[in-house]
C-alpha cells in the first residue's frame, strides 16, 4: 500500500470518528424543515417565494441523483448554481447577477439552518461564492409614467366603475403601498366619514386570521385619501363588496371565495396596464387577435408593456419626489426606508434630481449659492 493511500485511509478513519454525526434528510424534507423555522419570522409572500426558489434546488437534486443531504458537497453546489444560472429558466442566456445573487443569498441561508440541524457538513455555506455587482448594476429601472396611469383610470371609471378591479387601481394609485398591504385592509380600517378620509395599515397577528405588513408593527401608519379616491371607495364598499366575514374580521377587498389574494391583486395591474385594452395602440404593432398577451387575464404578464404592482409603486415615489416632497414624508407614508428610496424607487433623471436639490435649497436659504 502506498504512503499516499494510507494517510487517505487515516484521513478517513479520523473524519468518521471525531467528524459530525450527521442526521440526512431528504431534499424535499430539508425544505420544508427550513421553511417552517422561517414561518414566524416572514409574511406569508416572502415564504412562498422562499419555497418557490428552494423547490427548484429539489427538482436539480432529483434530476441529478442526490437523494440526501449528507451528499450536500462543493461540487453539488457549484453544479446547481450554473444550472440555475444557465438552464432553470425560462429567458434567454444566463440568468443576471443580480438574480443570482439574490437567489443565493437565500441559498446559503438555506445551508447554514441545515448545518444547525447536523444535516450537513459543517461551514458548507462559506462554499456559496455571491456575485459582486459593479456600482450600480442591479439597480431597478422601473417607472409608471402619469399619462399612463391616468389613462388607465380613466377607462376603469368610464367603463368599471366601483368594481373590484378599480378599487385595487384606486388604493395603488392614491396609496403607493404593496399589495401585502392592501389586502390586508378591513372595512374598518377605510374612514371615508368627516372631513378627512383616511385609510388605517395595520399588522395583525393575533387572532385565527394573519395578514402581515412587510415591516411588521413599524408598517403601520395612516394615509390621507383625496375626495375622488374616497368616493370611489366609498361607491365600491356600497354596491360591489362581495360582504364575507373572515372569523370575526370583514376585509375590503372581497371575492366570494373571502379576503382577495396577493395574486388576484397582481393580476389586475398586469391586466389593465396593457395599453391595448384602455384603448393604445400596441407600441409593437402588434394584432390584440392573434397576441399571446390577449388571451386571457391569466397571459397578461405575457405583454411586454404591462407592469408589475411595484411599477406602480415606483412610479408613485417618483411622482411624489418629482414635486417636491421629502423623502421623510414620502418614507412615513409609503413604507419604505429614505436609503431605499433613493437606491431604488425614485426613478428621477439627473436633471430632475439636480432641481430637486436647487429648489430645496432656495426654500430653506433663499438662494442657491450654496454658504448662507
Amino acid at each position: 500500500m502506498s504512503a499516499d493511500s494510507e494517510l487517505s485511509n487515516e484521513l478517513q478513519r479520523v473524519l468518521q470518528e471525531f467528524g459530525p454525526n450527521l442526521k440526512p434528510l431528504s431534499p424535499e424534507e430539508a425544505v420544508q424543515k427550513f421553511l417552517k423555522s422561517e414561518k414566524s419570522e416572514l409574511a406569508p409572500a416572502t415564504l412562498d417565494e422562499y419555497e418557490r426558489e428552494l423547490t427548484r434546488f429539489v427538482g436539480f437534486c432529483g434530476e441529478h441523483g442526490v437523494e440526501d443531504t449528507t451528499e450536500f458537497d462543493g461540487r453539488v453546489l457549484h453544479d446547481f448554481k450554473i444550472w440555475r444560472r444557465d438552464e432553470a429558466h425560462d429567458g434567454e442566456g444566463s440568468l443576471s447577477k443580480k438574480t443570482m445573487r439574490d437567489e443565493l443569498y437565500l441559498f446559503r441561508k438555506f445551508l447554514r439552518f441545515l448545518e444547525s440541524i447536523d444535516a450537513v457538513t459543517p461551514r458548507l455555506h462559506a462554499k456559496i461564492e455571491i456575485p459582486t455587482l459593479d456600482p450600480g448594476e442591479g439597480e431597478r429601472d422601473i417607472d409608471f409614467a402619469s399619462d399612463e396611469l391616468n389613462a388607465i383610470l380613466t377607462h376603469l371609471e368610464k367603463y368599471e366603475y366601483a368594481t373590484r378591479e378599480h378599487a385595487v387601481w384606486v388604493l395603488f394609485a392614491a396609496t403607493g403601498r404593496r399589495p401585502s398591504g392592501l389586502r390586508a385592509l378591513d372595512l374598518e380600517d377605510i374612514h371615508l366619514e368627516g372631513d378627512e378620509a383616511y385609510i388605517e395599515f395595520r399588522h395583525r397577528v393575533d387572532g385565527e386570521t394573519e395578514t402581515r405588513l412587510k415591516n411588521k408593527k413599524s408598517s403601520e401608519n395612516t394615509v390621507y385619501l383625496s375626495d375622488s379616491a374616497a368616493e370611489v371607495i366609498q361607491d365600491y364598499i356600497d354596491t360591489n363588496r362581495v360582504d364575507v366575514g373572515e372569523k370575526g374580521r370583514s376585509p375590503l377587498l372581497t371575492t366570494v371565495h373571502g379576503r382577495l389574494s396577493d395574486s388576484s391583486i397582481r393580476k389586475y395591474v398586469y391586466k389593465w396596464s396593457r395599453p391595448c385594452v384602455v384603448g393604445n395602440s400596441c407600441p409593437e404593432g402588434r394584432n390584440p387577435d392573434d397576441c399571446e398577451a390577449m388571451e386571457s387575464s391569466d397571459r397578461a404578464v405575457k405583454c411586454p408593456f404591462s407592469k408589475p404592482p411595484v411599477a406602480l409603486r415606483h412610479g408613485y415615489i417618483s411622482n411624489l419626489r418629482r414635486q417636491g416632497i421629502s423623502l421623510h414624508t414620502i418614507s412615513d407614508r409609503c413604507d419604505v426606508s429614505e436609503e431605499v428610496i433613493e437606491k431604488h424607487y425614485s426613478e428621477l433623471s439627473e436633471k430632475e434630481k439636480r432641481e430637486l436639490r436647487r429648489e430645496e435649497l432656495e426654500s430653506n436659504t433663499g438662494s442657491d449659492d450654496g454658504y448662507l
